[in-house]
């Protein structure tokens, strides 16, 4: 059973542009950096291995590609799962832009406060530690 395009676009189009982006990652760090170096080491002892990176990380940015572009095909529990997604995505409450504010100064608030009161035990025990070492 085939499901039609329409049916949980949005997130297949996200799964799709996500299985790109790790795939052009893997290709340009891992098999473009790889080659690039095999080439600009005049048959060194690390061009074997940099030229067998390159075709290890171009192999696998492949196949991160054809394994990502497939799971958001139209195989029936994938597509059935991202519609159902979709779907769930509409019931969420998304809050308004005052609420949004303030929530985010509370998590900010707190953040800060966890972090001064981590600093200030840190400050305290490499005192105490350097004060006991000292004497």
């Amino acid at each position: 059973m085939f499901y039609l395009w329409p049916q949980g676009r949005i997130v297949r189009i996200c799964v799709m542009v996500l299985a790109a982006l790790i795939a052009a990652d893997l290709g340009y760090t891992g098999a473009y950096a790889a080659f690039a170096t095999y080439s600009g080491d005049a048959a060194g002892s690390g061009a074997v291995r940099q030229l067998t990176l390159g075709i290890v990380y171009g192999v696998l940015a492949l196949a991160a590609l054809v394994v990502g572009l497939g799971a958001a095909g139209p195989h029936p529990k994938a597509v059935q799962f991202l519609i159902e997604v979709q779907d769930e995505m509409t019931k969420v409450t998304w809050p308004k832009g005052g609420e949004l504010w303030r929530s985010t100064l509370v998590v900010a608030l707190g953040i800060a406060v966890i972090a001064g009161i981590v600093f200030l035990t840190d400050l305290a025990l490499f005192n105490g530690l350097d004060y006991i070492q000292k004497r």
